[in-house]
């Protein structure tokens, strides 16, 4: 009852008027009428700070995506839209030219200029700002301004990946942020978005109010609040008492149940691979090849996606990307669930008796991760794997996968959106990638050619190399790409979450009853 008072405190009043008989039958009417046009998210976190430049977390991109503006965005299919840039080529095989959009402005009011631009670049670029999407674009040289509404972005050789890398990218009114400040711009933070800062409360909520300026018109909702609710049962309470008018990441077993009350809901693939990461380049048993082959023989995906997941989703294969990202081999196949082969590699590689290992895992930081942890834990243990699972606080994880503190095996999603681009996760596969946990001269070798090639499809077949030879160096034990499962009440139109992670907000709007 105290958690639902903290972060829903009319689900916890409307549970001591049922104690006592004394729910008014109209109550979820007169909130649909109160809160017409005001959209409630509930989502397993918010942004860690109103900085879009010094958060990447997946569930900070579809509040940043209310206020900010990247110049491009992808299509879904492998290329690109525009965004605040209307066009762009490619002058050289160093040199990008854009042209933005004429008319848009910032939210006070400023225009957009190049200017803009290059700070924003420039800013994610300076290592002093510690931003998580410098590895992104750090290809680029230098920004120069070229005209009224023209710019170039010169990188230090062939970089393919550009227009991926700028996805990310948010553009910020540089006279502003310097009027400001880093701690001032975070305080009221100022965009080219649908939707204007209204509110920030670390780890509870973000509040943002539609723009009347908007350059593509003006939202169909007045106001959104994204609620933190890390915890699948509140999240669940919060849709059942019309507190929340959205929901995503939904517990797959909850799905039927939601649906027989009213609800609207919806499955999309996410852009990410769930895998355990496995520390191959250290000393131990996961160094060799032949024990990273046997845990994915000794492992039984369809069981994850089928009794875990409830058949959404998908089975990971042989890759950490779904076929909906560039670079994708369709070639590939899942490891197939083969435990007297496990034990065989296992015994060839000299461990017919197993061995322990420490296994790192999460809970609620993925689409049942907990669940899928224990299956791991009890199917390796037949194969004589004894995984002691630790499970790290969400806040600790990524600090610890960075400080390469994590594993011998660790769970992780390997996110390939928003541009849907193998190249995204692959880049951190590389002997010098963060995380530091996989190292083959070959697979460097590819990936490097990949980056430098400006033919798509010479790009595309380069990928799918890079993938072949992460399958069969069994980099990692592959899982499944994660369902991205959400509710929505009946009163809600318009709302969709996209497999970039983005949700569809500017066209989304609450019907009066």
């Amino acid at each position: 009852m105290r958690l639902l008072q903290r972060v829903f405190p009319r689900v916890a009043a409307i549970a001591v008027l049922a104690a006592l008989g004394l729910v008014p039958a109209t109550g979820p009417q007169a909130q649909a009428q109160t809160t017409a046009q005001r959209l409630v998210i509930g989502i397993g976190s918010i942004p860690n700070t109103p900085d879009p430049h010094l958060d990447s977390t997946a569930n900070a991109l579809p509040a940043y995506a209310t206020i900010f503006e990247k110049l491009i965005e992808s299509d879904g299919r492998g290329g690109f839209r525009p965004v605040l840039a209307r066009a762009w080529r490619l002058v050289d095989t160093t040199t990008w030219e854009f042209t933005l959009q004429s008319g848009v402005r910032f939210h006070n009011g400023q225009s957009l200029e190049p200017g803009d631009v290059k700070f924003s670049i420039e800013r994610v670029l300076n290592p002093a700002t510690r931003s998580p999407w410098l590895g992104r674009i750090s290809a680029i040289d230098r920004v120069e301004v070229t005209g009224p509404s023209t710019f170039r972005i010169i990188t230090r050789g062939p970089f393919a990946p550009l227009l991926q890398g700028l996805t990310v990218v948010d553009i910020l009114p540089a006279a502003y942020f310097q009027e400001r400040g880093p701690a001032g711009f975070a305080t009221a933070p100022v965009g080219t978005g649908p939707f204007t800062f209204v509110e920030w409360l670390r780890q509870d909520r973000m509040v943002v109010r539609a723009h009347d300026g908007y350059w593509r018109g003006r939202p169909r909702v007045d106001e959104i609040v994204f609620r933190a609710i890390p915890e699948d049962a509140t999240r669940v309470a919060g849709l059942e008492t019309g507190e929340l008018d959205v929901a995503v990441l939904v517990p797959p077993e909850q799905v039927e149940r939601l649906r027989g009350r009213g609800l609207q809901l919806g499955t999309v693939n996410l852009g990410q691979g769930m895998v355990i990461n496995l520390r191959s380049n250290v000393p131990g048993p996961v160094a060799d090849r032949k024990v990273r082959q046997a845990l994915n023989y000794a492992v039984d995906k369809e069981a994850i996606f089928r009794s875990i997941l409830r058949g959404h989703g998908r089975v990971l294969n042989g890759q950490v990307v779904g076929p909906d990202a560039v670079g994708h081999n369709p070639v590939l196949r899942p490891y197939p669930y083969d435990v007297a082969r496990a034990r065989r590699l296992l015994a060839e590689a000299g461990f017919a008796g197993g061995f322990e290992v420490t296994f790192h895992g999460t809970i609620g930081r993925y689409t049942k991760d907990k669940e899928i942890e224990e299956l791991i834990v009890g199917q390796l243990a037949e194969v004589g794997v004894r995984a002691r699972l630790e499970i790290v606080e969400g806040g600790v994880y990524i600090q610890r996968h960075i400080a390469r503190q994590l594993g011998p095996l660790w769970t992780w999603a390997w996110q390939y959106f928003p541009a849907m681009d193998a190249d995204l996760p692959l880049n951190f596969f590389t002997c010098a990638g963060v995380g530091n946990f996989f190292c083959s001269r070959d697979f460097d070798e590819v990936l490097q050619q990949s980056r430098q090639t400006m033919d798509a499809q010479r790009r595309q077949q380069l990928l799918q190399r890079a993938a072949l030879i992460v399958r069969e160096e069994a980099a990692v034990l592959f899982l499944v790409q994660t369902p991205g499962i959400y509710a929505v009440q009946q009163r809600v139109r318009g709302f969709a979450w996209r497999p970039d992670y983005l949700m569809d907000l500017h066209r989304a709007e609450v019907v009066r009853r």
